[in-house]
């Protein structure tokens, strides 16, 4: 599926980088996977996937009315973001990081427009393939990519966006989003 707003590529990383960067993020201490709980409409809700954060030092990043704080990026990453940096022609200074355990675990319907958000969003996928499904313009005009292990996308996370739950059985996806906030 080609859209206008997004850029994909598929072989990003080579399948042998893509396996390191997956089996290193599961295992490094360098990075604290935890599950939050975040209030909709009132009532505290468990986040069905796990998420991890890096960023510059003393950058916060707050949503869903949490803070999540930068304390500085880990040596073995600085490579990879510059080779992001690289392709996306823009600077990244924040790491969000999503572990999908299975098809159930997911991301809903969103879009990163808080406030300091600013240029593209660049994920890196690892792992099993999912399906991202963006909205270009309205809810009638939603489109679909099916993300490969080692591909990156770059996009506009103020376009609505979500990683939908799914009957199939997929083995762990963990996402890299880079972004830019200032």
């Amino acid at each position: 599926m080609r859209l206008p707003s997004v850029r994909y590529q598929q072989h990003f990383l080579t399948p042998q980088e893509a396996d390191h960067w997956f089996i290193w993020l599961q295992n490094t201490t360098e990075v604290h996977w935890q599950q939050e709980t975040f209030s909709i409409f009132g009532q505290r809700v468990l986040a069905p996937r796990q998420l991890a954060w890096i960023g510059d030092t003393g950058l916060n990043y707050r949503y869903t009315g949490l803070d999540h704080e930068g304390s500085g990026w880990p040596e073995s990453l600085e490579s990879l973001r510059a080779r992001i940096e690289r392709t996306a022609g823009q600077k990244f200074n924040f790491l969000l990081l999503n572990r999908y355990k299975n098809g159930q675990d997911y991301m809903g319907w969103h879009r990163d427009d808080e406030t300091g958000c600013q240029g593209d969003i660049a994920s890196l996928s690892l792992g099993a393939e999912r399906r991202f499904r963006i909205e270009q313009g309205s809810a009638e005009e939603r489109r679909h990519i099916d993300l490969e292990h080692g591909s990156l996308m770059i996009f506009n996370g103020r376009q609505r966006h979500c990683l939908t739950k799914t009957k199939r059985r997929v083995g762990e996806r963990i996402n890299l989003t880079f972004r830019l906030i200032q």
